[in-house]
């Protein structure tokens, strides 16, 4: 059973004034919206008007092009800030699809009363600015991997944060490569001895396991 998580929990407002927070909590409108596995939380391009607190499940962030061709950039855990860098963007528009993994809850603050309280506490406007930097270094980290990385690199890396691949279907479709090409790239660092073949799947030889 997923836990879930108040506003106290979440970076966003870490070392914040209790006081700031309730008040802000009090006057602020909000709501409550619960999905279930397989539901889409927000379209790829519909609009984000609202702060939004992933405070219980996890959600996954897809990407899609016009031909219908669709990765995984990430997964998502609570608690969670969902696109906090295009709250006040001029194109106020969510990146990605994301989709609840399973069932999830989600808290909506106006973000008009989320920007006064940033105007009223230094902490809790250090704390988004920070948030947003933070995934604009991971954005940059994935461009890099998506467009400048060939494919072995790719699994280097993956395997290098996640330790193991035991699907490689579903490892495919985070990097967007089909199953056949990523089996005959895994196959061949195999056979170069980049990778081992071990009972639940492959990882790193241990002399690239090390960054």
């Amino acid at each position: 059973m997923s836990t879930f998580y108040d506003i106290y929990d979440f970076s966003l407002f870490a070392n914040a004034e209790r006081n700031d927070i309730d008040r802000f909590l009090q006057n602020t409108p909000s709501k409550i919206k619960l999905y279930e596995k397989g539901d889409i939380v927000a379209l790829q391009n519909s609009p984000c008007k609202s702060l939004m607190l992933l405070c219980e499940g996890s959600l996954s962030a897809r990407m899609s092009n016009i031909e219908g061709k669709e990765i995984i950039i990430e997964n998502l855990h609570a608690p969670e800030i969902l696109a906090p860098a295009f709250l006040y963007g001029s194109e106020n528009k969510f990146p990605v699809t994301l989709r609840a993994e399973e069932n999830v809850r989600i808290w909506l603050l106006s973000r008009d009363a989320f920007l006064n309280l940033m105007e009223t506490s230094p902490i809790v406007l250090s704390n988004f600015i920070q948030n947003i930097s933070d995934r604009s270094i991971f954005l940059s980290k994935k461009l890099n991997e998506f467009a400048l990385q060939n494919l072995s690199t790719r699994i280097i890396s993956y395997l290098k944060n996640k330790g193991e691949i035991s699907n490689i279907q579903e490892v495919a479709f985070i990097m967007g490569v089909a199953r056949p090409s990523l089996s005959r790239t895994i196959q061949a660092m195999v056979e170069q001895k980049l990778l081992r073949k071990t009972k639940n799947g492959y990882e790193l030889a241990h002399d690239l396991s090390v960054p």
